[in-house]
């Protein structure tokens, strides 16, 4: 017989078996939240991790856009600064010679380079949480017929300990041509009745259209539409202006449009680049014994050259050619001339090798024409596909007394200096039109009264081909497109 109070033999077994399951429940439970615990700490630590390495992630990216930003500002100072300068953020450049160019160097304008490996150049832009952020450009020049600066930016964020994170951006950057224009002058224009434009117009000072202007007009005063030659107020009726006008006056204004209006002073710069392409890679000439120099372009790609002697009136006659050379046009498309060029010839004057004329041009071929002197138009030019032709003078471009009676040419012409005009400023009885094709500036406006007819027509070519180094407008880049790209290696 048990002892009162004590439990049976069954009941103890019975409690020693629940304190074991509550043993094993006890350790089952402190195992599950220890897992819970060290995968709850495991996952903030992956996100913190996670989010250290996107918000890296993101400065990078940042850095690398500053980049492109830093770049735009040095072309907006210096509108073919990757034609001059290896930058100081950009990694050294390799030219064709092997030879290396290390960042924040000069560089000579037409002068092609590759690089090397992955970016070694580094501009820290800032002290970040996750690390000091820097970035590293690499510049594609633009192709021929073309002023698009290709800029590829790689940033870098977070180098310490290894967990650098590199991202690359890729920018085309355009800037505004002065062959975007049918007409830029540093004086008023006046077009007449019959006029009809059909690009955009831009005049220091006034445009008085009376015709018809088929893209927009801006004048740093007034537009109008007026029997004398100034603007006495403004005046942007859509009868005249189909596309708009902005002057003085209008809102927007011109200088809504143009914050830094055209300073003709500025392409004394592109006429310099031209000259040390031409020396480095194209065309170059310069004999102090020539009156100058006349060049007719072939349609097979090759040009001729003659050097003129005993002919001081340019733009009235000829009285001697040399022999003529030819070459082919010059693969970077530079053509310069110490002294002034004539482009083509009407008359039949015998060379002293007794080539005879007319000396028409077929331009096949992207190129510039620049000299120190005047550009003369001697004869028709013509253009083979996807060629394309400027002229830039120091001076003035001038129609000669010996072009044909009808008179065909096609350029962009500049005249830095001086007027566009003919060689004489009234109608002679033997020139009867005059077609020009392409896009005028002028610093001191002019004429072709030479010509019974005269017929203006911008050439649309312009807005997908450029000449070679032809100027652009300081102040006026934009963006094309912005793209993540893989990082060069």
């Amino acid at each position: 017989m048990r002892p009162f109070g004590t439990p049976p033999v069954s009941s103890r077994a019975g409690r020693h078996r629940q304190r074991g399951v509550g043993l094993i429940s006890v350790l089952a439970l402190t195992a599950i939240l220890g897992i819970v615990v060290a995968s709850t700490l495991a996952l903030a630590k992956s996100s913190t991790t996670g989010a250290a390495r996107e918000n890296r992630g993101e400065v990078t990216l940042q850095a690398a856009d500053a980049g492109v930003n830093q770049y735009i500002s040095r072309l907006v100072e210096d509108p073919r600064y990757w034609d001059h300068h290896v930058d100081a953020a950009e990694d050294p450049r390799i030219d064709p010679d092997g030879v290396v160019h290390p960042p924040g160097s000069t560089w000579t304008p037409g002068t092609l380079w590759t690089y090397a490996g992955p970016p070694t150049t580094w501009t820290a832009v800032q002290d970040a949480r996750f690390g000091q952020a820097s970035y590293s450009l690499r510049v594609t020049p633009p192709p021929l017929g073309s002023d698009v600066v290709t800029v590829q930016s790689t940033g870098r964020a977070g180098q310490e300990g290894g967990r650098a994170r590199v991202r690359s951006v890729q920018s085309q950057i355009q800037p505004t041509s002065i062959a975007d224009f049918q007409m830029i002058s540093n004086r008023s224009i006046k077009y007449g009745p019959t006029s009809v434009t059909t690009g955009k117009v831009y005049s220091s000072e006034d445009v008085n259209h009376r015709g018809t202007a088929k893209a927009p007009v801006y004048a740093q005063r007034l537009v109008c539409s007026h029997s004398g030659f100034l603007c006495p107020s403004s005046y942007t009726g859509s009868d005249i202006y189909e596309a708009g006008a902005f002057d003085s006056t209008t809102v927007p204004s011109f200088r809504d449009v143009f914050p830094m209006p055209i300073d003709f002073q500025q392409f004394t710069q592109t006429r310099l680049d031209v000259q040390d392409a031409a020396e480095a890679g194209g065309i170059a000439r310069n004999d102090p014994s020539a009156h100058g120099w006349m060049v007719q372009f072939l349609s097979d790609g090759r040009v001729r050259i003659w050097r003129i002697d005993d002919s001081p009136g340019l733009g009235h006659r000829i009285d001697r050619l040399s022999c003529p050379e030819t070459l082919n046009v010059p693969a970077n498309g530079a053509m310069y001339f110490e002294q002034s060029v004539v482009v083509s010839d009407g008359s039949s004057l015998a060379d002293d090798c007794g080539g005879t004329g007319p000396r028409d041009s077929i331009v096949n071929g992207r190129v510039t024409i620049a000299t120190k002197g005047n550009v003369f138009i001697g004869g028709n030019i013509e253009y083979a596909a996807d060629s394309v032709l400027g002229l830039i003078a120091a001076q003035e471009v001038v129609i000669t007394d010996y072009t044909p009676r009808v008179l065909s040419f096609r350029a962009a012409t500049l005249a830095q200096g001086g007027k566009w005009r003919t060689n004489r400023g009234s109608d002679d009885g033997r020139h009867d039109s005059m077609t020009y094709i392409g896009a005028q500036a002028t610093a001191n406006g002019g004429y072709a009264s030479q010509f019974l007819r005269r017929e203006y027509e911008y050439d649309t070519v312009l807005q997908r081909l450029r000449p070679p180094f032809y100027p652009i407008i300081e102040g006026s880049w934009t963006t094309r497109y912005w793209r993540e790209v893989t990082p060069p290696s």
